[in-house]
């Protein structure tokens, strides 16, 4: 009895540790290119909270190689770096991507193959045992030698908003079509 008691506590530590090292991957290791991406596109993202992708995914699954951190609000940082890979820019975006709790950072990411974003954020409520929360999950196919711009924000509707921009840094009229997605193992259920 004493046995299957340590053999089931055990087995309970491992599995949520699984579950924990995954998630703390996904808050503290960088995105990277992947090395097989082949052809990209280039990404500016600016968010109002953090932002994770997953490369080769229609789904977020954070054990995915070079799967990580995107772009992490500057609070409180004066003057903040952004990673700049010369995408041109509006003064508006500029503006947006300054403003605290925001961030932004330029990406390249592998195209003509599915791409997973999570957005995060969360904002005190008016009363102080509320945070207001905002989650989003998307995913979109990338073009190859497309650049586009993503914007996350923590407004009434949470959005998500994929524009692809053209040599001025200006935003196309149409939004590019951003799916729905959640947690690949949960898809499976």
């Amino acid at each position: 009895m004493r046995l299957r008691s340590i053999l089931l506590l055990t087995l309970s530590l491992g599995l949520g540790g699984c579950a924990f090292v995954s998630e703390l991957k996904a808050t503290t290791v960088s995105y990277r290119v992947p090395a097989d991406a082949g052809e990209t596109a280039l990404i500016r993202i600016v968010a109002q909270g953090l932002v994770r992708g997953v490369p080769y995914s229609d789904c977020i699954d954070w054990s995915k190689p070079a799967s990580g951190l995107m772009v992490r609000p500057h609070r409180g940082i004066a003057h903040p770096n952004f990673r700049n890979l010369g995408i041109p820019m509006t003064a508006a975006t500029d503006r947006m991507r300054r403003q605290e709790g925001f961030g932004a950072n330029e990406l390249k990411i592998p195209a003509n193959r599915p791409f997973a974003f999570m957005f995060y954020n969360t904002e005190p409520g008016m009363d102080k045992d509320y945070r207001f929360v905002c989650e989003q999950s998307v995913t979109f196919v990338p073009e190859a030698g497309a650049t586009y711009q993503m914007e996350f924000l923590q407004d009434q509707m949470c959005t998500a908003r994929l524009r692809k921009i053209d040599e001025r840094g200006e935003a196309l009229p149409d939004l590019v079509v951003l799916r729905p997605t959640d947690l690949c193992s949960a898809k499976t259920q």
